[in-house]
């Protein structure tokens, strides 16, 4: 049987106003950053970053902490500076760190997969990449998005072919990625 690491954490606790003795927590790693998530997850779900919400986060062993935000109108580097120092303010206080992490706060950008259906809406017009959960593959143009599905414009394999309007369910995507295409229109 595999037993997952354990790792002790040393972290001051306060008992009383001024007071602080020390404490040792001991956590698995996976523990310790199913917490971390749920922590920061909270300050999202609360409302404390605004219109802002949380995308993906990466945690890893050696403290770093990778909080992917967007929002419906896009995300700014003033909004990451504003939204990090809200992480680090709880983060801070969380006995877990002790004090020592590294923070970034990004937006997704065109690496990393469209998670929520809400994050559809501002690509529209633009070409997206699908991976459907049944291995299909489709590209083509965004056009339009519901609550529960997206319209793709798919160009035509003939030369003077007429594209093809595909309804997707966003239930039958495994993953979809924003295209970027350099010097051709």
């Amino acid at each position: 049987m595999l037993v997952p690491p354990i790792f002790p954490i040393f972290a001051l606790r306060k008992l009383t106003e001024g007071t602080e003795v020390p404490s040792f927590y001991c956590m698995s790693q996976t523990t310790a950053t199913h917490h971390l998530e749920s922590l920061i997850r909270s300050i999202f779900e609360e409302g404390r970053c605004g219109e802002y919400y949380l995308v993906d986060l990466e945690t890893s062993a050696t403290g770093h902490i990778t909080a992917y935000i967007d929002g419906d109108e896009g995300v700014s580097l003033d909004a990451c500076t504003q939204i990090s120092r809200i992480l680090e303010a709880v983060l801070d206080q969380e006995p877990t760190l002790g004090g020592v992490y590294t923070l970034e706060v990004s937006s997704p950008g065109v690496t990393r997969p469209l998670r929520f259906p809400r994050q559809y809406l501002k690509h529209v017009g633009r070409n997206l990449r699908i991976e459907m959960a049944n291995g299909e593959k489709l590209e083509g143009e965004l056009k339009t998005t519901t609550h529960d599905t997206i319209t793709l414009e798919i160009p035509s394999k003939e030369k003077k072919g007429k594209p093809e309007l595909k309804e997707v369910p966003f239930a039958e995507i495994d993953e979809a990625y924003v295209t970027v295409s350099f010097g051709k229109k």
